[in-house]
């Protein structure tokens, strides 16, 4: 009997031991189930390549840069954001690209250096090097070659690749020429902003509703949402710029307006960038009303 008594708090400490195990285990895999899914930023490809290597077809200590195609993907940035990779299709090794961004001026054949990439010397196929490299839109891709000549064009009638000898550096300008019937062997891969900012907010008493203002960084859509407050559809937008909501109370909300002169309301604004991952921002409101006395 004392045997029998003496075992069950060992057996229970056993148990309990077991089952903090267990939890502990659960939890670590929970955890790794998280990480797993979680989405990463969306992308936009800007540029593209050949299906396989062409020949090697550049002069070397020069840069390349392709304003405008007949069709495909443009080397033209539309959006602002943020470079996080670029890619080309290398016929051998030995040369070093830098992915160079540029931006026009007012002279159609003169362009400026805006920012660069640090040095990558190639490996013959797909080369695929990180970047971070805030852009804006209308910026264009480009690169600067050295070492060994290679393959930063591919054939493609009708097309032209711009290209200057020598490597301009960030703020300098200088004039290119037109290299005809190719097209240039470079993609990046853009991660659109989705940014934006709120505001003032503007309140109209007679009426008991306000006014909120966000300047969105990019192209794409903006809600607002809110417990309490009217139902609004998402506003288009094409560029970037200021998008304005007027915020009302509804049911209990408004009824407490009407009552108090004054309630309290939470908003959310989600941006959604073309392309691009949302972003969200809640702004809280107290929206305001006059009271009309009776007559008597």
């Amino acid at each position: 009997m004392e045997g029998g008594l003496g075992s069950g708090p060992a057996i229970r400490t056993k148990n309990s031991r077991l089952r903090r195990r267990v939890c502990v285990v659960a939890a670590v895999a929970c955890i790794v189930v998280l990480a797993a899914t979680t989405p990463t930023s969306a992308t936009l490809t800007i540029g593209q390549l050949p299906a396989s290597p062409p020949a090697p077809s550049c002069p070397s200590n020069a840069d390349y840069l392709q304003p405008s195609i007949t069709g495909g993907n443009l080397y033209n940035i539309r959006e602002a954001g943020t470079i996080k990779s670029w890619s080309t299709n290398s016929s051998g090794s030995g040369a070093t690209y830098v992915l160079k961004v540029f931006r026009r001026t007012s002279d159609p054949d003169v362009f400026q250096v805006i920012a660069h990439s640090a040095p990558h010397t190639l490996t013959p196929g797909l080369n695929t090097v990180a970047a971070s490299i805030a852009v804006r839109s209308g910026d264009m891709i480009g690169l600067h070659e050295s070492g060994l000549a290679n393959s930063c064009t591919f054939p493609m009638p009708g097309d032209s690749v711009l290209n200057r000898t020598g490597n301009l550096s960030n703020g300098a300008s200088g004039a290119f020429t037109a290299r005809n019937d190719v097209r240039l062997n470079l993609s990046a891969l853009l991660v659109p902003s989705n940014d934006f900012t709120l505001g003032s907010i503007a309140r109209d008493r007679r009426r008991g509703t306000a006014t909120v203002t966000a300047y969105v960084s990019n192209p794409g859509l903006l809600t607002l949402t809110g417990a309490g407050l009217k139902h609004h559809a998402g506003k288009t937008v094409a560029v970037p710029g200021p998008v304005s909501f007027q915020i009302a109370s509804t049911g209990k909300k408004k009824r407490r307006l009407a009552r108090t002169g004054k309630v309290g309301v939470i908003a959310t604004l989600t941006f959604y960038p073309t392309g691009g991952d949302p972003r969200s921002q809640s702004v809280a409101i107290k929206l305001r009303m006059r009271r009309t006395l009776p007559l008597t």
